[in-house]
């Protein structure tokens, strides 16, 4: 198999893993997508295909590793779907953020 036959069956593979999710009406997420190969890769029986769903699904599992691993290099905890920003850093700018005297109106 050539390279060129390699990038079609492996975009076939992922379109029908993404196009099977869609239809369900489920989460497209990485852990999703990587659940249905893996779902698809128990099931096929063309071992050409099995061994290509096997190397999608590491490629997908070291690309989202590395994703993770920049993204809280940067100051962000990464969890599937969302990004939350680490509140570590913030500092009042006008004492505790607490009233001194609850009594005081000005």
């Amino acid at each position: 198999m050539n390279s060129h036959d390699a990038d079609r069956l492996i975009d076939q593979l992922i379109g029908e893993a993404v196009l099977s999710l869609l239809k369900e009406r489920g989460p497209v997420t990485t852990d999703a997508l990587v659940k249905r190969l893996r779902n698809m890769e128990e099931h096929e029986k063309d071992p050409q295909r099995r061994e290509t769903i096997a190397m999608v699904i590491a490629e997908i599992g070291s690309n989202s590793i590395a994703f993770k691993r920049r993204s809280t290099a940067q100051g962000r905890t990464v969890r599937e779907g969302s990004l939350k920003h680490n509140r570590d850093n913030v500092v009042p700018l006008f004492g505790n953020g607490k009233p001194s005297d609850s009594k005081k109106i000005h």
